[in-house]
């Protein structure tokens, strides 16, 4: 197995992964009959959750050849040059229109800047609102090869962590909801819908999928796992759909959690992500198309802009949803073509450089 073989439809699958969160934040079809169904397309999210755990998994899980500088590198010049520059602009924008005091807008941004927000109630929505999933994500990347040696160390961990990391959560919410500080870990719903430690079964639903197919275990004459995917995440919907409405609203909210953050990724997400890799179907064909890739790969500029100064700015031209995205989506593969890759590609090639250069230097010293 190539540690760098590419997975085009599962590029593909993030450009959809993010217009459903486009398509849950705007509320698009709101007085339709299909909305219900549609307001829940905020599972986008864990549609990435997932992505994360697999490909850290596939590509990273290796100990033996791990190389923890290179393994932050790549992760800082994927997630933090365009998150800065966009973050950097919206508080630029906060400070221009005056809404906030300078120190404020200096504390929020700073706390935004070093993803540290998302561990706040308080302060999740500050700046690039939908960025408090980006500390989720960060969190997975500096605990992954912490995870990746203990689940080498005994495959019972591969279950073991999800339960011991959730019950962690649930201890950091007793310790510090006490003390009221900008909801630090303020409450239990905070900390399973917007932390790692509550959403760390999605990951581990990716890093499973990571292992099987990494060593390629895993054999089925089943060849439906794509179409069984898409089921499984359609009935998913339904059952978060039906926990919003039920009468007794605290049922309804674990209802909801169930759904969310335990079926949706293993009877939805996972399949269909094994399918994406093993089976040629008309869905794998057009998310690895040249298109859905080039979608895909701009996507995490999407996510980042389809709601915020961007979005607003648009919308004084127009606001017609199919404006609006078909703008967003021309700014984002200009954002990813002219900075996020070139420098994407610059941080990494400027560490590769160095390492080389250190090498033929100990070289050189050793002869």
């Amino acid at each position: 197995m190539n540690k760098s073989e590419y997975f085009s439809s599962l590029t593909g699958i993030r450009a959809i992964a993010a217009y459903m969160v486009f398509i849950h934040h705007i509320h698009l079809f709101k007085g339709t009959p299909i909305f219900d169904f549609t307001y829940e397309f905020h599972i986008g999210v864990s549609i990435f959750f997932v992505l994360s755990g697999f490909l850290i998994t596939y590509r990273y899980s290796d100990l033996n050849n791990f190389n923890m500088k290179q393994y932050m590198v790549n992760r800082i010049a994927r997630i933090f040059p365009v998150y800065f520059l966009l973050t950097s602009l919206t508080f630029l924008a906060f400070y221009l229109k005056g809404s906030e005091s300078l120190t404020t807008i200096t504390w929020l941004y700073l706390s935004n800047i070093t993803f540290l927000r998302g561990f706040f109630d308080s302060l999740k929505f500050s700046g690039i609102s939908q960025g408090w999933s980006l500390t989720v994500e960060e969190t997975f990347y500096l605990l992954a090869p912490l995870l990746f040696f203990l689940i080498k160390k005994s495959k019972s961990y591969l279950y073991a962590l999800p339960v011991l990391l959730l019950a962690f959560g649930a201890l950091l919410v007793v310790i510090f909801s006490r003390m009221d500080f900008f909801g630090f870990f303020g409450s239990f719903e905070f900390m399973l819908s917007y932390t790692f430690f509550g959403r760390c079964i999605e990951f581990f639903a990716g890093i499973g999928l990571g292992i099987i197919y990494k060593k390629g275990t895993f054999k089925s004459a089943f060849n439906y796992f794509t179409y069984l995917g898409i089921l499984g995440i359609i009935v998913s919907i339904f059952g978060i759909s039906f926990g919003r409405h039920m009468y007794n609203q605290e049922i309804g909210s674990v209802m909801r959690r169930v759904f969310l953050l335990v079926i949706l990724p293993i009877i939805g997400v996972l399949p269909l992500f094994y399918g994406l890799l093993t089976e040629k179907t008309p869905v794998s064909r057009v998310l690895g198309s040249k298109l859905f890739i080039l979608l895909g790969k701009s996507s995490y500029v999407f996510y980042l802009i389809h709601i915020g100064i961007i979005q607003s700015s648009i919308n004084k031209i127009s606001d017609n949803p199919l404006f609006t995205f078909i703008v967003l989506n021309l700014i984002s593969i200009g954002l990813f073509k002219m900075f996020e890759e070139p420098v994407n590609n610059f941080i990494r090639a400027k560490y590769a450089a160095r390492i080389s250069s250190a090498k033929l230097k100990t070289a050189e010293q050793n002869h």
